[in-house]
């Protein structure tokens, strides 16, 4: 439910429209915290053990670190996959969020954005590559579930600048 007194949206840190869908916001914790009730649905991926001081009717939260490596709290099949069974219908703005709004938001914001049906080029258009490095596990896991075969992890180290070891 939409904040019945809303102010006007700030500008998220990344935005992706999907064509003929939802407008899937990428901000940080401090701004999600204040900006979560302008918004239909939000998904916070936090390290294990933060506490969140606010509710929405629709929160899902995910206690993931930001490893891009195996470990113990680090992104896996499980949670990509419930990451992208969310039940998200109906929800027109969409909130995604992280601590900085950097790497594991941007990713599952790319994810749901072409999980949704959005071109790579809408996808691309939405990120602020100035201010992300998208997690590449997190890319890699979710395009395995999608059967999306890679284009968004080479669209990451393409735009982020940095090349993978081969």
């Amino acid at each position: 439910m939409l904040n019945p007194f809303p102010q006007p949206l700030r500008n998220p840190i990344h935005a992706i429209q999907v064509p003929d869908g939802p407008r899937l916001a990428v901000t940080d914790l401090e701004m999600a915290g204040q900006d979560h009730p302008d918004y239909d649905a939000v998904i916070s991926l936090v390290d294990p053990g933060t506490g969140l001081d606010w509710y929405h009717p629709r929160h899902h939260v995910f206690e993931v670190s930001d490893w891009e490596v195996p470990g113990p709290t680090a992104p896996d099949a499980a949670f990509v996959a419930a990451l992208l069974e969310l039940d998200l219908q109906g929800a027109d703005r969409i909130l995604i969020h992280c601590h900085a709004g950097y790497s594991r938001s941007p990713a599952a914001a790319m994810l749901w954005a072409r999980k949704l049906g959005a071109r790579l080029r809408d996808i691309e258009a939405g990120i602020d590559w100035s201010n992300a490095d998208p997690n590449r596990r997190i890319l890699a896991l979710g395009e395995a579930y999608l059967g999306s075969g890679g284009a968004l992890r080479a669209l990451a180290e393409r735009r982020a600048g940095r090349q993978e070891p081969g």
